[in-house]
């Protein structure tokens, strides 16, 4: 596998995600996984797109190397110049026969118009000419050297005695093997903006709710949903009064609400079955609690634009922003692994548990003030097939969408430094 890596010039590019490549370093990339099954035929289309001239002439040495090792390689391409400096034989097809084919000298001398800028430049005044070689052998008397690549040094003999090992760091880059994700490492002192976060959510949050259902009369939800959005919004304000944040990590951070809101009105026919609690926990895991609690938060906020503002509104911002801003915690305290099950599991309990252990007595309080043991009992045995629906759909949602989204946040907060 390293031999490929090697032969394709991709060892300095082996942590890189190939989305992240440009589009020369994709096309060494896909050679590199074709070379991983030791073909004897190689077909490649197009194979020099997106490549500069001096990668062209290495591809040229490696497959130069492959012919010479005994394996075939049929080309497609419009790149004439390549392919009348390095094809042993050449063929022009039009409505689905071959018109022509030959030697790559004599087939492009035949041709008018379908042939390289050296020979159409030359033509009539350096006899033969074709490539850009041909030129300078006119002028000079002495033709460029070719690049020349040892395959057998460096990829064959490498192949030929690889045994069975666990995939390398290659494989899992072309083949995309699921990897086991620790998004942040592990921290075990809380950030000032943590910490503010921290009060945020245990005193000020629940102290605005409260005066919102005492004082108010659950009159006044609009007004309560917004000091709720401040409030989560101000450990976010700090850290950025300290550094000055780039437009991309408030992108980001709006797009993970959006895709949130969007999944919640999405599944709008399918009572309590939502993807939210799955993306909060996300949001925490990959950008850390702060980021959570305001993904969730504001989520609520603005989907219940679809399904309706009331009363519940706050409290369903305090607890789907408390599950993100929980597992931003847990993963910075490597409690949680960050890999499936551990936080497939953690999504079905925090929404069995934390959300419908605030969304529940809420019920209560919106229709009336005092709190009875009775009620409150009540209203967690009438909401427990609700709350276990809720669950188990956080438990699907995260097994089926965590990896791949980790993998996508990740590769964001490399490619752009964004840092949590």
């Amino acid at each position: 596998v390293m031999g490929a890596a090697r032969l394709c010039g991709l060892e300095g590019l082996l942590q890189r995600h190939p989305y992240d490549l440009s589009g020369g370093e994709q096309q060494r990339a896909a050679l590199a996984k074709i070379l991983l099954r030791n073909p004897h035929i190689l077909l490649l289309d197009e194979p020099t797109k997106g490549m500069d001239a001096g990668f062209k002439r290495e591809l040229a040495a490696i497959l130069k190397s492959l012919t010479e090792h005994g394996r075939t390689i049929i080309m497609v391409s419009h790149d004439i110049e390549f392919c009348a400096e390095y094809a042993d034989r050449c063929a022009m097809l039009f409505d689905g026969e071959v018109t022509a084919s030959g030697d790559p000298h004599e087939f492009f001398m035949e041709n008018m118009l379908y042939t390289t800028a050296a020979g159409r430049i030359a033509r009539g005044i350096i006899p033969d000419a074709v490539t850009v070689g041909d030129v300078i052998f006119a002028c000079t008397g002495r033709y460029e050297k070719r690049d020349t690549i040892d395959a057998d040094e460096i990829y064959y003999k490498e192949n030929i005695k690889k045994e069975p090992e666990k995939r390398s760091a290659l494989k899992k880059y072309l083949f995309g093997e699921e990897a086991v994700h620790k998004t942040v490492r592990a921290d075990t002192k809380l950030s000032m903006r943590t910490r503010l976060a921290l009060w945020m959510m245990l005193l000020f949050i629940p102290l605005t709710i409260f005066t919102g259902v005492y004082y108010l009369d659950d009159k006044r939800y609009y007004f309560v949903s917004l000091l709720v959005v401040i409030e989560a919004m101000l450990p976010f304000a700090m850290v950025y009064e300290s550094r000055k944040p780039k437009p991309r990590e408030i992108v980001t951070i709006a797009a993970l609400c959006a895709i949130t809101v969007a999944g919640r009105t999405a599944f709008f026919w399918l009572p309590q079955f939502k993807p939210v609690v799955a993306m909060v926990i996300i949001s925490g895991a990959a950008f850390g609690g702060e980021a959570g609690f305001l993904v969730g938060a504001m989520s609520a906020f603005v989907s219940n634009f679809f399904f309706g503002q009331g009363p519940w509104t706050p409290w369903q911002m305090f607890a789907f922003g408390m599950i993100g801003f929980l597992s931003g915690i847990l993963i910075r305290k490597g409690i949680l692994t960050g890999t499936r099950l551990p936080m497939s599991v953690f999504g079905g309990l925090a929404t069995l548990i934390i959300y419908g252990g605030i969304i529940n007595p809420a019920n209560i309080l919106i229709t009336q003030h005092t709190l009875t043991k009775e009620l409150v009992i009540a209203a967690y045995i009438s909401g427990f097939p609700f709350d276990l629906i809720h669950a188990a759909s956080t438990v699907i949602f995260l097994w089926l969408a965590y990896v791949p989204m980790m993998e996508k946040l990740d590769r964001i907060k490399k490619k752009y430094n964004i840092i949590y």
